[in-house]
């Protein structure tokens, strides 16, 4: 009788924790902006010319740690040529990450439309973290009410 309560209260909680995990997908990615939604191209072009380039370093660090954009401006994150692989994840939004692991010399670019302060780290190695400043201008996207809460736009594709 015990073993068989055992089995039935292990399907019951291997069933609960299937059933929470669904609808838990990536973001959406599209070709249109505002409202803080993710947006961006997955075209091998990128989101066009970075104004700010951010490195992850041998030394487990990102160069530079602190960035200040305008809103509609691209950052391209880079992979030193000697260093490990990184990635880059948004605190905020854990979804918003780069695809898989960049090797050294691959990119990452992403379009900030909200004003923001936007953090993020290596989920590889632990303390390599940064920070990206948006304030609302005109870097050459659509500029979108301010707001602390809202997603950046980003591109799927790392490039070599």
């Amino acid at each position: 009788m015990t073993r068989m309560r055992s089995i039935v209260t292990t399907a019951g909680v291997g069933l609960a924790i299937s059933l929470s995990a669904c609808g838990n997908g990536p973001p959406e990615v599209a070709a249109g902006g505002g409202g803080g939604s993710v947006v961006g191209s997955a075209a091998a072009s990128g989101l066009g010319a970075p104004t700010t380039k951010v490195t992850a370093t041998s030394a487990n660090q990102f160069s530079p740690g602190n960035s200040t954009v305008a809103t509609g401006q691209v950052i391209q994150w880079t992979v030193a040529s000697d260093s490990v692989p990184h990635n880059v994840t948004f605190d905020a939004n854990g979804n918003l990450t780069s695809p898989g692991s960049l090797g050294p010399g691959e990119t990452w670019q992403v379009k900030f439309t909200v004003a923001g302060t936007y953090a993020f780290h290596c989920t590889i190695h632990d303390g390599m973290n940064g920070q990206i400043t948006v304030t609302a201008g005109s870097g050459g996207g659509a500029a979108a009410s301010p707001s602390s809460s809202s997603s950046p736009s980003a591109s799927a594709s790392p490039t070599p």
